[in-house]
Order: structure tokens, then C-alpha cells, then sequence
């Protein structure tokens, strides 16, 4: 069954679909996230992400969950702080906080850069481990067995990572204008 969401991500080009959970699973997901942000933390040590304001949501974890969100196709900071009802794992990652909508929005605007390349580095993950023989493709896209679907998709081409990693974070920013236009 195609959901909108998959239908509005083939439309815009994007090759992965919006929720990466359904791929790898909710805990190899999280777990890709940890890692993409140790990853961040050991390349630019010292560099701090804005502060929320709130010491209950530290940068570290206000990173983890936005990713984790934009990642499973959650965008609307209405919706995050709506799925902390529903969606156990998004609760677990606020440690059963209550959410303030107008910092995780200010995160976002003052840490976009950091969303974005922990989102880069999750999806790049994500396609190697669901489309690509990870002994025999890199990164790239590419694996010498020719098996891989991004070979059989586009034989010259990877997704472009980045491209889709700015992509949902405008998506979260539009959802997020339109609901206070309302």
C-alpha cells in the first residue's frame, strides 16, 4: 500500500521513503542515529549546537530526537510533540519530558547545519545497509557484484544525500509555517 508520504517523496525525486524505520527497523535506525552523531562530535569537537534554553533537552539529545523525526517522517513540531503519546521510541528519546515546541524550533533553526549532515549521514547508512551488499558496495553506491539496487536503479548515479537531507528539513519548516499560519 503507497501512503501519500511515499507518493509526495517519488515526486520530489527522492529515492528513500520518508520513513526509514520500515527498512531497518526502529532501534537500527536510533542506533544509526548515535553513531552518525559520534561521528559529527568526533569530527567538530568543541563546536556547540545552540542551547534550547531548557536543561531537560540537551543538544546531544535534541539532535538524536529531530533526526529520529525526520527520519520516520515526522516533521511538524505539533506532530513530534504529538507523537510522544503514540510512539514509545520518541519518548524514550525526550526521557519522558514534556517537549517545548518553541526550542525544539529554535534548535532547529540555530543547528541546521548539524541536522542536516547527521540526516546525510543516517541516509547514506540506511541506503548502503537495505540496498547494498556491505562487503562489496561503498558508499557510493556502487558494488562489484552489480546487485545492488542502486545499480539497478541508476548504474552512473548515488542518491544525493544531501539534496534529501535539505529536502526534510524544509519539509519540517513548512509544516511548521503552515500550522501557525492557522
Amino acid at each position: 500500500m503507497t501512503t501519500i508520504a511515499q507518493t509526495n517523496s517519488a515526486r520530489e525525486g527522492l529515492i528513500l521513503p520518508d520513513d526509514l524505520s520500515v527498512y531497518i527497523g526502529k532501534k537500527t535506525l536510533v542506533k544509526l542515529i548515535l553513531d552518525a552523531i559520534a561521528g559529527l562530535n568526533a569530527r567538530a569537537s568543541g563546536c556547540g549546537a545552540a542551547a534550547t534554553g531548557n536543561p531537560e533537552f540537551q543538544p546531544a539529545m535534541m539532535l538524536t530526537l529531530i533526526t529520529y523525526c525526520y527520519s520516520t517522517g515526522v516533521y511538524a513540531s505539533t506532530d513530534i510533540e504529538l507523537n510522544m503519546q503514540h510512539d514509545r521510541m520518541i519518548r524514550y528519546l525526550c526521557a519522558k519530558n514534556y517537549l517545548n515546541l518553541p526550542a525544539l524550533r529554535e534548535f532547529r533553526r540555530y543547528s541546521r547545519d548539524r541536522i542536516k549532515e547527521c540526516l546525510e549521514a543516517v541516509l547514506r547508512r540506511v541506503w548502503d545497509l537495505r540496498f547494498c551488499d556491505v562487503d562489496a558496495c561503498s558508499t557510493a553506491g556502487t558494488s562489484d557484484l552489480g546487485v545492488s539496487f542502486g545499480l539497478w536503479l541508476n548504474a552512473s548515479a548515488t542518491p544525493d544525500f544531501t539534496a534529501e537531507a535539505d529536502q526534510r528539513i524544509i519539509r519540517a519548516v513548512r509544516a511548521d509555517s503552515m500550522a501557525m499560519d492557522w
